[in-house]
């Protein structure tokens, strides 16, 4: 009897040692949440608290949809990293973590100091770049490039938007493994969104190209210009292409191999003022606004230019011209016929 009741005590005494704590639990079996089974970021959630960057809460719940604060953001960068800073309490408890990544410069000295306020998208985006090469800085374009960023969805990438701990963590585990030298993989349709919003034009993302020309206004007699918005590149060949839905699929050459071959996409807009206008005088953008060595022009369902502009009157048309190009040919660059003359839109 006294040897039943030693080995109860015995057993009793280990499971209060024990105690709950989420940090100190996780050497003993996976931590189980209430609110994170089945959630889509349940591994990556159960890989952070074993690394002890990031905690639960009392109640034994995560909330990986709960909005991150930038304080939080900037306390679990400095923890997954590796630093070393002193504990402070109170209001002002994440000022020595803002103070370590502004004393290794991946604080930029622009960055919104409410800290306690949600992070932001663009936000994330330097913290998370500069967290792998401060010499960046940190733009969507360098975020996406690198595959820290994602979209949330194929044409927006939500640049003021607030993001949750779920999500934070899954960027912080691509920190981590940028860090080590690995490629991480990337979403094109960001990479995309992200370069057209800086640049106006995704030729770098798509065919390794640097973009020429865009914003440039040509004058077209008296009173008349043309200039270029946007020069995109799609890809016939993918289902998913968001640019590709602007294309009237009765117009492509079904002849040619969708995947050698891309689409040119040119968004101009022609401007008659007053001094313009001659109802002798009109734009017919298939023959003035054309891509040399094309195949046919190909018809938009949406968003196209005006295929017959007469300067009758003061007016400002807007839109796209396409037309399909070999996409070996592309990579070497393209030049557009604008109003009769020969102009590079992209090279290398």
């Amino acid at each position: 009897m006294k040897r039943r009741l030693s080995v109860l005590g015995i057993t009793m005494l280990c499971f209060a040692s024990i105690g709950y704590d989420v940090m100190d639990s996780s050497a003993q079996s996976p931590i189980r949440f209430k609110d994170t089974a089945q959630h889509w970021a349940e591994q990556t959630i159960q890989t952070a608290v074993e690394k002890k960057y990031v905690d639960g809460y009392e109640d034994g719940t995560f909330k990986p949809d709960a909005f991150i604060s930038r304080a939080e953001f900037i306390k679990m960068v400095v923890l997954a990293t590796g630093e070393k800073v002193n504990h402070a309490d109170g209001d002002g408890w994440f000022q020595p973590y803002v103070d370590r990544l502004k004393a290794l410069e991946i604080i930029p000295a622009e960055f919104p100091e409410r800290y306690n306020e949600p992070l932001q998208r663009y936000e994330m985006s330097i913290l998370s770049v500069r967290s792998v090469d401060k010499t960046l800085k940190g733009s969507l374009v360098d975020s996406t490039k690198m595959g820290l960023i994602h979209g949330v969805s194929r044409t927006d990438l939500d640049v003021y938007g607030t993001s949750t701990r779920a999500q934070a963590i899954t960027v912080i585990e691509r920190i981590l493994s940028a860090r080590k030298g690995e490629k991480l993989p990337i979403d094109k349709y960001a990479a995309s969104a992200a370069e057209i919003a800086a640049t106006g034009s995704n030729v770098g993302t798509m065919l390794g190209l640097k973009a020429k020309e865009v914003g440039t206004e040509w004058p077209y007699g008296t009173g008349v210009t043309v200039k270029l918005n946007q020069l995109i590149i799609a890809d016939p060949s993918d289902p998913d292409d968001p640019y590709m839905s602007l294309i009237d699929m009765n117009s492509f050459d079904k002849s040619l191999d969708i995947s050698k071959n891309v689409v040119v996409l040119a968004n101009f807009t022609v401007t008659v003022g007053d001094a313009g206008v001659n109802s002798d005088r009109d734009l017919i953008p298939q023959q003035l606004l054309t891509l040399i060595d094309q195949t046919d022009q190909l018809l938009l369902s949406e968003q196209q230019l005006k295929r017959w502009i007469r300067f009758n009157s003061p007016q400002v048309q807007t839109g796209f011209v396409a037309y399909t190009c070999y996409i070996e040919h592309a990579r070497w660059g393209f030049n557009f016929d604008i109003l009769g003359k020969s102009v590079f839109m992209a090279n290398n």
